[in-house]
């Protein structure tokens, strides 16, 4: 468990950085590259890739849209078929880096399991 938080937050930092300099995939290639260095199961590896890129998200989500009252967000929820609600779009772009996170490190884990 102390081995996963600590992935966990290695994992949201190093995403941090690589995501600042280059496009927002490249927080996937962060989580396949753990995946092969960390020990985990692929469905612990799934869970701690995905609540990894997810609390990352999350933060920088809430960082940039609660400065500027919800604007961009509530834009961006009128253009999709969301109604104008700012929350469903944070929680979707939130669960789709969630989703993109974990199966990266997923599929290393079970790329690594299945090399041995």
């Amino acid at each position: 468990m102390k081995k996963a938080i600590i992935t966990i937050f290695l994992i949201a930092i190093l995403s941090a950085v690589v995501q600042h300099f280059f496009a927002w995939w490249s927080v996937c290639i962060v989580c396949f590259a753990f995946g092969l260095i960390a020990k985990f199961s692929p469905p612990k590896s799934f869970v701690t890739g995905g609540t990894a890129i997810g609390l990352l998200w999350l933060l920088e989500i809430l960082m940039k849209d609660i400065p500027n009252h919800h604007t961009l967000s509530t834009r961006m929820a009128q253009l999709f078929p969301l109604g104008g609600h700012y929350f469903l779009f944070m929680l979707i772009s939130v669960l789709i880096g969630a989703f993109c996170g974990g199966l990266s490190m997923w599929s290393a884990a079970c790329w690594r399991k299945n090399s041995q």
